[in-house]
C-alpha cells in the first residue's frame, strides 16, 4: 500500500483508480437496487393484456422482456390474438403505459379496440407525452384520417395514379411520439416509403428509390394465399394446424418482388420468403425458442 503512494504520481494514479473503483461499486449497487424496486414481468403482463381486453389464453406468442433506455427500465410486452399483433412499453417502476400499438387484420373484424391513454409519472420527464387516441387494428385513430385517407395522400404527393401502384406496407406505428400510419408502394420502377400522421394527414417523412429494371406488372404475382400455400406445403402442414403470425405481405428486396409468409406450430415459428412471380422459395427458417 505504502509502494502506491511513494510519490506524487503514484499517488495521484492511485487515487483516481480507487475512485474509479468506488464508482463502479456504487452504480452497480444502485442497478440493483433501482431493480428490485421494479414491478415483475407477469405483472407488467397483465398490465399490457388488461389493457388490450384480453386473457392469458386468449394469447399466442406473449414475450416479456426488461429494457433500459433513457435512464429508465421498461417492459416490452408482445402478443398476438387471431393474428392481430399486439406491442406495449411498460414503465418498470410503477407500471405506466408508456407506449401501445397494434397491427394486422386477419381473422375478419378487429377483436378489441385499444383505448390510448398515456400520462407518465412526474418522475419521469425523459418519458413525457400525453396521448389520448382511439387505436384499432384497422390504423384509424378516432378524429384523425383513415388508412385510405393516408393511402390516397401518399399517392398523391407522389404523383402517381392509384391504379398503378402496390402497396406493400400500410400499418401504424409511432415516430417521436406521434401516431403515424407506415404506408410503403411501388410503380413499375419506383418505391416509395411514406410516414403519414394519423392525426392530421401531414407528411412525416417520404423517400423513395428507383429500382434498375423495374418489377413485374401486378397480375403477374401469384398471390398472398398462393404463396402461403406453397410455404405450407413445403413444411407439411396444413391450413388448419397452423396459425398465422401476420398478414402475409407482399414486399420488395433488392428489386424483387417476393412474399414474406410467416406461421407456427405448437412452439415452432416457421418464416418463409416466397418469390412473387415464380412461387420459388428463396429463403426459409425455423426456430424453435418461439416462446419465453
Amino acid at each position: 500500500m505504502k509502494k502506491l503512494f511513494s510519490t506524487p504520481l503514484r499517488a495521484v494514479i492511485s487515487t483516481i483508480c480507487i475512485l474509479l473503483i468506488l464508482c463502479i461499486i456504487a452504480a452497480i449497487i444502485t442497478f440493483i437496487v433501482l431493480k428490485n424496486t421494479l414491478i415483475g414481468k407477469s405483472e407488467a403482463c397483465d398490465i399490457a393484456l388488461e389493457d388490450a381486453g384480453f386473457t392469458r389464453s386468449d394469447t399466442s406468442r406473449l414475450r416479456t422482456g426488461l429494457d433500459y433506455e433513457d435512464g429508465y427500465f421498461e417492459y416490452e410486452v408482445e402478443f398476438y390474438v387471431d393474428g392481430v399483433e399486439y406491442e406495449y412499453v411498460i414503465q418498470a417502476d410503477n407500471g405506466d403505459i408508456i407506449k401501445r400499438d397494434a397491427d394486422g387484420k386477419r381473422g375478419g373484424a378487429a377483436p378489441n379496440e385499444v383505448t390510448t391513454t398515456t400520462t407518465p409519472a412526474e418522475t419521469t420527464p425523459a418519458k413525457e407525452e400525453t396521448t389520448t387516441a382511439a387505436v384499432t387494428t384497422e390504423g384509424a385513430q378516432s378524429g384523425g384520417i383513415t388508412e385510405d385517407d393516408a393511402k390516397a395522400i401518399a399517392v398523391a404527393d407522389a404523383g402517381v395514379s392509384e391504379a398503378d401502384v402496390m402497396f406493400t406496407k400500410s400499418k401504424t406505428d409511432y415516430e417521436d411520439g406521434i401516431q403515424i400510419y407506415e404506408i410503403d408502394f411501388y410503380t413499375s420502377d419506383t418505391e416509395y416509403d411514406y410516414e403519414i400522421a394519423v392525426s392530421d394527414g401531414k407528411i412525416v417523412k417520404k423517400s423513395h428509390e428507383t429500382m434498375a429494371g423495374g418489377t413485374p406488372n401486378k397480375g403477374d404475382y401469384i398471390g398472398s394465399d398462393r404463396a402461403e400455400e406453397i410455404a405450407l406445403a413445403d413444411a407439411g402442414f396444413a391450413a388448419a394446424d397452423v396459425k398465422f403470425v401476420k398478414r402475409t405481405e407482399l414486399d420488395i428486396d433488392d428489386g424483387r418482388a417476393e412474399y414474406d409468409v410467416e406461421f407456427y406450430v405448437g412452439s415452432t415459428e416457421y418464416d418463409y420468403k416466397i418469390d412473387a412471380v415464380s412461387g420459388a422459395i428463396i429463403e426459409k427458417e425455423t426456430d424453435n425458442d418461439f416462446h419465453r
